[in-house]
């Protein structure tokens, strides 16, 4: 488990001065060149219709060092230190009555005696995220306090880092990992709107990715029901470089809000770079929601152009412009990810581990599999564009049965009608005509589990019906 980037006490003094001075149309007091935009939460309550920062001066407090390493707290071992944010710290710890490793998020216990309301906010992190049990979740198990620290029991991810720390080390991510990784998040939020939850602060660093590639969405610290966010006076939260454009008018937190830091998020992936940035709030928020989304084609020219339709919809200034929901968006996601990917990937991931020789390029492929009697079938695979107008490409899947010689189409009728998986039909192959077993999907919406499933059983039936129909082994 890993926390949110690092703000010490004067980079969060400085983010909240600037925050103060913006929101109150003033001159912004100088700020340190390093403050880093997307850790800034931005957290003011609503007076008269006018948000007034209420951020604690967190010059007066104390740094948080106490070595807590090795020591036990209820019934908790404190074994590592795992990071840090501005308000809390994150340790591996080891549950000593379940006998399991955990993470242990503790709030700054300075924090808490300044400012008791924070503990109660901390929990509620814990109590929103308690009934999401999902597997791109952060699961929460426990909460309690002990010797004066606050905490929270949560699942621990070994190996993980955040999406942002992925980004700043290795750079942009390829389209593809990109889309795949912003689905799983969107997986995420469906689960967390199905239950009335909005998240309120989506964006790279409350994502982990684990060892294994995998994106779970973490810390529920902002996050509030639906119900809860629709009445008056409600706090302003949420890190501005990712906030929706009608937050900072007054408009309630919503799916759809969730829905652009999503957006955000997806352009900072692909890109390296936030859309809208600046040093001065009010600037920011002029960007957010007057001025139009750079063009991902002019940082990225060979992008895909449905790609950049999909994260401009995200990012759209209006509510109802966006997708109407988390599950809308991964279903055109789920296309999308298709589309970005190769066919030759595509078709060796389906036959991994199945004894096979693959030859070809692009979109067109040939697949020889051994059959029974020492037998061998060729697979053809093959992309083409549908109808025009239509942008949907499809792939076939077909092998030879024989040639189509007139004594042969009795036979084949009747077969066709007792076939319960593909179809014979006539084919041109390297200018003659063919019997040929064959079925045919939509490319971009077709899973790895029926290409190959597909290949494996039309090679079958058709080495099968070639060898009752000619007795060679030709095809």
């Amino acid at each position: 488990m890993t926390s949110s980037p690092v703000m010490d006490d004067e980079r969060l003094h400085a983010a909240a001065a600037v925050a103060a001075a913006a929101l109150a149309d003033a001159a912004p007091a100088p700020r340190p060149e390093s403050i880093d935009p997307e850790a800034t939460r931005l957290h003011v309550s609503r007076q008269g219709g006018r948000p007034i920062t209420r951020t604690a001066d967190s010059r007066l407090l104390p740094e948080w060092d106490d070595d807590l390493i090795g020591r036990k707290l209820a019934q908790y071992r404190i074994l590592e230190d795992l990071g840090r944010g501005s308000m809390a710290r994150v340790f591996k710890a080891w549950h000593l009555g379940l006998e399991r490793t955990c993470a242990l998020k503790i709030i700054d216990p300075n924090l808490v005696a300044r400012r008791p309301i924070l503990k109660d906010q901390f929990w509620a992190e814990a109590r929103a995220a308690a009934n999401l049990v999902h597997p791109q979740v952060v699961t929460i198990h426990n909460l309690g306090s002990d010797s004066g620290y606050h905490f929270i029991e949560m699942e621990y991810v070994p190996g993980s880092v955040s999406l942002r720390d992925s980004l700043v080390k290795h750079g942009p991510f390829e389209a593809q990992k990109a889309a795949r990784l912003v689905r799983q998040v969107l997986g995420a939020l469906s689960a967390a709107h199905r239950s009335g939850i909005v998240h309120r602060d989506v964006k790279p660093a409350n994502v982990l990715l684990t060892a294994d590639g995998e994106a779970k969405l973490a810390d529920f610290g902002l996050a509030q029901t639906r119900a809860k966010l629709t009445g008056a006076n409600l706090p302003l939260a949420g890190t501005p470089t990712f906030m929706a454009p009608e937050l900072f008018g007054g408009t309630p937190a919503s799916p759809q809000s969730d829905i652009y830091a999503v957006g955000v998020m997806f352009y900072y992936l692909l890109t390296g770079r936030l859309p809208f940035t600046s040093d001065k709030l009010a600037t920011l928020i002029n960007l957010h929601q007057g001025e139009p989304v750079p063009d991902l084609k002019a940082i990225l020219p060979g992008v895909n152009s449905r790609l950049v339709d999909l994260v401009g919809r995200c990012l759209a200034k209006s509510p109802g412009d966006r997708f109407a929901s988390a599950d809308e968006m991964s279903e055109q996601l789920q296309v999308m990810i298709h589309q970005l990917r190769d066919t030759e990937s595509f078709l060796r991931e389906s036959l991994h581990g199945v004894d096979s020789f693959i030859q070809g390029s692009r979109d067109t492929f040939r697949v020889l599999l051994p059959q029974p009697n020492d037998r061998l079938q060729e697979v053809m695979i093959e992309v083409n564009d549908g109808e025009e107008g239509k942008d949907e490409r499809y792939l076939s899947v077909f092998s030879v049965c024989g040639p189509a010689e007139p004594t042969y189409y009795g036979y084949a009728l009747a077969l066709n009608s007792r076939l319960t998986y593909g179809s014979l039909s006539i084919r041109y192959v390297l200018g003659a005509p063919m019997l040929v077993m064959s079925r045919t999907f939509v490319r971009d919406r077709m899973r790895v589990g029926d290409l190959r499933d597909a290949i494996l059983e039309i090679a079958h039936n058709a080495d099968r019906i070639e060898a009752q129909m000619t007795r060679m082994d030709l095809y």
